[in-house]
């Protein structure tokens, strides 16, 4: 099991970027729509910290004094975490994981739960597209650009560092529990999928 190609597997699945256009179609039930809807939370999540913390930038500035531009990466990074955080309480990671089980094509409860989770992602996603919108017609030019910069760099942190690191580091943890399982049982597993080389039943 060898941590690169496994981690190339997991990036073009699980990546919010990379799985829109990587081979979602092993699994039809989470379809490039759903993929995109999930995207879309996941912008929505950044551009509500960035606009958070740019309300509370001046706090920041008054409580720690850092070089103005050590701050700029800093507060990107803080902006980038922030949004895991957000899609974690915001219930992206629930959203995701209904969406990935196919249940719009169930009926009764499984159906009802599919259609709400595809409609708070909408709501989400085009309610924080539609904000962002209305404060960059709203604020002065110099504010806006500046915010908007902030956006685009904190989604550069998350897409391409933050969320990387989370696949590498779950990779990571799969590499070294299939060595540690070879090792006590003589079974070697291969790939992400986990399928054994010598059956457990013999």
């Amino acid at each position: 099991m060898a941590f690169l190609p496994d981690y190339w597997v997991k990036l073009r699945r699980q990546h919010s970027v990379l799985g829109v256009f990587g081979d979602f179609r092993e699994t039809q039930a989470f379809s490039c729509g759903e993929r995109c809807l999930c995207l879309g939370m996941g912008l929505g999540c950044t551009w509500i910290s960035v606009f958070v913390k740019h309300a509370v930038k001046a706090t920041r500035a008054e409580s720690i004094e850092l070089p103005e531009g050590l701050g700029y990466h800093v507060d990107s990074l803080i902006c980038g975490v922030s949004a895991g955080v957000l899609n974690v309480l915001i219930g992206k990671s629930l959203v995701k994981m209904v969406l990935k089980k196919d249940w719009d094509q169930s009926k009764g409860i499984k159906g009802q739960i599919s259609t709400l989770a595809t409609a708070w992602a909408s709501i989400l996603t085009f309610g924080s597209l539609a904000h962002l919108v209305f404060y960059c017609l709203s604020a002065s030019d110099e504010v806006t650009s500046k915010v908007i910069a902030k956006w685009a760099h904190s989604v550069f942190m998350h897409m391409f560092i933050v969320e990387p690191m989370n696949i590498a580091a779950s990779v990571a943890f799969a590499v070294v529990g299939a060595q540690l399982w070879e090792r006590l049982t003589g079974r070697k597993i291969n790939g992400p999928s986990g399928d054994l080389e010598t059956p457990l039943l013999r």
